[in-house]
């Protein structure tokens, strides 16, 4: 087994679809990368994107894993509140949270 996956806490997925307008996500993603990086906590997230979520108009969506959260119209402010809050402080943002699936 690949060992980065062995410490692996958190996975970040980010709907890339058309719907969801790509160039935000795209800025979404890196500053994300720019804050875990500054945290420390880079080597223990994992970031991917994906196809469409099916929630169309609602983006950019970002859904963390295994907590089962899904955030909706995020901005490049909420970036910060999300890696220190239920990133690093396991407290999801709740007035960003559009839905909480069972982990």
């Amino acid at each position: 087994m690949n060992m980065r996956l062995k410490v692996l806490k958190d996975h970040l997925l980010f709907c890339c679809s058309e719907h969801c307008s790509n160039q935000e996500v795209e800025d979404l993603m890196q500053a994300f990368k720019e804050e875990l990086v500054a945290k420390g906590i880079h080597k223990t997230v994992k970031m991917n994107k994906t196809s469409c979520l099916g929630l169309c108009g609602n983006g950019p969506f970002l859904i963390v894993y295994p907590d089962g959260i899904w955030y909706y119209n995020l901005t490049l402010d909420d970036v910060p509140r999300i890696v220190e809050e239920h990133l690093i402080k396991g407290e999801p943002v709740e007035e960003l949270v559009m839905l909480k699936m069972e982990a």
